[in-house]
C-alpha cells in the first residue's frame, strides 16, 4: 500500500518569502493583552506619520486579527505557568502595490477547517451591506461555545480593509494545522 505524501508547512519558506519587503512587525511568540498593548501603541506612531486614516485602518484590522490568534490558537506557552497562545503577526508595507498587508498565523486543529475555509469563503462572498448583516447575525446567536466573539473579528477585518480576505491552511501534522489570514489595506 502507498503512502502519500503531506507536504508539511515549511516556516522558513514563509518567512523568506515575506522577508524582502518592508516589514512593519514581525513576531512569533506567546501573545498576551499587555504585548498587543505595547504593539497597537507602536502601530498607531508609526502609521499615523505617514497617513492617520489608513493608520487607523491598520490598527483596527491588525487588533482584530490578533485578537483571533489570544482567543483561538491551539498553540501554548507552557513555560512556567504560563498558558498563552501562541501565534504570528506581521505587518509589511508593500511599496509595489500601494497597500499595507496584515498577516496572522496560529495553529488550528485539522478538524475545524473546514468550518474555517466555509467562514471565510461566506464573508468573501458578501458584500459591504450583507457583511454587516452577517455581523449582527454572529454577535446574536454565537453558535460555537469556544467562540469568544463569535467569529466576528473576521467579519469586521473584512469590513475595515473593503478588501477579502486571504486565508491558507496548511496541515503540520498530527492534529494541527497552521493557519494564516492576509489582509490588505489599500493606502
Amino acid at each position: 500500500m502507498e503512502q502519500k505524501q503531506r507536504k508539511e508547512f515549511n516556516f522558513f519558506e514563509y518567512h523568506a518569502q515575506i522577508s524582502h519587503d518592508n516589514i512593519l512587525l514581525s513576531y512569533k511568540g506567546p501573545l498576551t493583552d499587555v504585548l498587543l498593548a505595547e504593539f497597537s501603541r507602536d502601530i498607531r506612531q508609526k502609521l499615523h506619520e505617514e497617513d492617520s486614516k489608513v493608520g487607523k485602518k491598520v490598527f483596527a484590522i491588525f487588533m482584530e486579527l490578533a485578537q483571533n490568534v489570544l482567543f483561538y490558537s491551539k498553540e501554548k506557552n507552557q513555560f512556567g505557568n504560563n498558558r498563552d497562545k501562541v501565534g504570528t503577526l506581521v505587518i509589511v508595507n508593500e511599496d509595489d502595490s500601494q497597500t499595507y498587508r496584515i498577516i496572522t498565523g496560529n495553529l488550528v486543529y485539522l478538524k475545524d477547517v473546514d468550518s474555517l475555509k466555509e467562514k471565510c469563503d461566506t464573508i468573501n462572498s458578501l458584500d459591504r451591506e450583507a457583511l454587516r448583516e452577517y455581523k449582527r447575525e454572529l454577535r446574536n446567536n454565537p453558535n460555537n461555545e469556544e467562540s469568544k466573539g463569535a467569529g466576528i473579528g473576521l467579519v469586521q477585518a473584512a469590513l475595515t480593509s473593503d478588501n477579502p480576505l486571504e486565508m491558507e491552511i496548511r496541515p503540520i501534522g498530527g492534529d494541527f494545522a497552521f493557519f494564516v489570514v492576509s489582509v490588505l489595506v489599500n493606502k
